[in-house]
């Protein structure tokens, strides 16, 4: 889960460029659609990419199959479409918060909303969290949506961490979203947390760096390779990881930060603390 700059595409002039070349099968069908298609790229704009209020185009099957055809092999001129994905390939997954992306996918799934299958704002990199979200946008509870990385400035916050409970070699890991309901997007927030981070590998990961922890601790938190003098100590060494995954990732959701978070609540900070100060153990030493 990340804010993502958007990506800087003339959309409207790539649209007429396409609907004029007549190299393409959609030519000459595509040119009397452009200025509704257009329009609709306007009303998904203004609608800041809300998916609750973005309207569809209404669009023939046959302009349907040919700008999703135009997504699947781009003719030239919708370079954009390979630029976004390149760019993106090695960085955070925006939408889960995973360590890689790898593919490119739409927000608002093409199969609903083929009119934006080739519009710049819509395509997203994202890692295969977006394909198992399948063609779900919007929740029953009012204001339950995907979050837009393009537009929703409150994937710049942290908003999930880890939450560890009976502390142990195999402790019982889940996520915790840290705003509160009164939060403008609390129920988007919610619906995207439950319905793309919570059915990706995100609670199996934690697991294992919790195992991790254990077993190597200074591997995991490097500033660990020493023992903490005093509680305090521990935990400003969990914040300077935690600033410098942040960072990193550019990002506060990343999977590590997440990860790295869940460890400076009250009662893990506490016990992690009497497992490093353990009478009898060294800086190597595993904590179990």
């Amino acid at each position: 889960m990340n804010k993502l700059p958007h990506p800087v595409v003339d959309d409207r002039g790539v649209l007429e460029s396409l609907a004029d070349n007549e190299a393409v099968g959609s030519h000459p069908h595509l040119l009397e659609w452009v200025e509704a298609i257009a329009a609709g790229y306007d009303q998904y704009r203004a609608s800041a990419g809300n998916a609750l209020q973005i309207a569809n185009v209404p669009l023939t099957d046959q302009v349907k199959g040919y700008l999703k055809g135009h997504y699947s092999s781009p003719p030239k001129g919708l370079e954009h479409i390979s630029l976004i994905r390149r760019q993106h390939r090695h960085r955070l997954c925006p939408m889960c918060g995973s360590m890689h992306s790898g593919t490119l996918d739409h927000v608002l799934p093409k199969e609903d909303y083929s009119e934006f299958a080739i519009f710049s704002l819509n395509l997203v990199p994202a890692c295969d969290c977006n394909i198992k979200r399948g063609r779900t946008t919007t929740g029953r509870v009012p204001g339950a949506r995907v979050l837009h990385p393009y537009f929703d400035e409150c994937l710049s916050e942290r908003l999930i961490s880890a939450h560890f409970e009976d502390l142990g070699p195999v402790p019982r890991v889940s996520l915790r979203i840290l705003v509160d309901n009164t939060h403008q997007h609390y129920q988007a927030i919610s619906f995207h947390v439950a319905e793309i981070v919570g059915n990706t590998g995100v609670l199996e990961y934690l697991s294992d760096s919790w195992t991790s922890l254990c077993e190597m601790p200074e591997q995991v938190v490097r500033a660990l390779g020493e023992i903490p003098a005093t509680l305090e100590d521990l935990q400003a060494a969990l914040g300077r990881e935690l600033e410098m995954l942040d960072g990193h990732h550019k990002g506060r959701n990343n999977w590590n930060s997440v990860f790295v978070h869940g460890l400076m609540d009250n009662e893990v900070l506490n016990w992690l603390f009497a497992r490093l100060t353990a009478p009898g153990r060294e800086p190597k030493d595993p904590l179990l």
